[in-house]
């Protein structure tokens, strides 16, 4: 058996590896798609559609979509609301990649410091009146992951989280 690798580009996409085989089935190889979204919540929903869009044809899991439109939501939500004091126009930018059916969703934003790691957990014993308002999202992005890391970077805040296909 032999495997045969050529690079593609595309207007979409950044540069990728199709690997095929002898038999001809064909997989994407560091596939990428990168968004820039405004801080404003009216660009939430085209940077999930396209994210979606995008998504499908990498044939995820239904969790794995669930999680990246969760993400997307909880985490320009959280830019906008907690990040800036200035009211000026900011991006977030948002890569997806897939390699080996493993997802990956890098965040990068130019907001306050702010490590989601060092967010406590919820305390889910209380009862819902009780507890105090946010951290769930952050919870749940943090329980549905396969890894997260957080590191600043000069100015910015790099979010990166994994999560399998399948």
């Amino acid at each position: 058996m032999f495997i045969v690798l050529r690079l593609i580009r595309s207007s979409t996409h950044s540069p990728h590896i199709i690997a095929g085989s002898q038999a001809g089935a064909q997989i994407a190889v560091g596939e990428s798609l990168t968004l820039e979204v405004r801080n404003s919540r009216d660009a939430i929903a085209p940077a999930s559609e396209r994210a979606e869009a995008w998504l499908l044809r990498q044939a995820p899991s239904p969790e794995a979509l669930y999680f990246v439109l969760l993400a997307i939501e909880e985490l320009v939500t959280n830019c906008i609301a907690y990040g800036y004091d200035d009211g000026g126009e900011h991006i977030i930018v948002i890569v997806l990649s897939v390699t080996d059916q493993v997802l990956t969703m890098i965040v990068i934003d130019d907001g306050h410091p702010f490590d989601p790691l060092a967010v406590p957990s919820p305390d889910l014993s209380l009862d819902i009146q009780d507890r105090p308002i946010g951290g769930l999202g952050i919870f749940l992005l943090r329980e549905l992951c396969d890894q997260i890391a957080y590191e600043r970077r000069g100015d910015t805040n790099r979010l990166t989280l994994t999560k399998q296909m399948q």
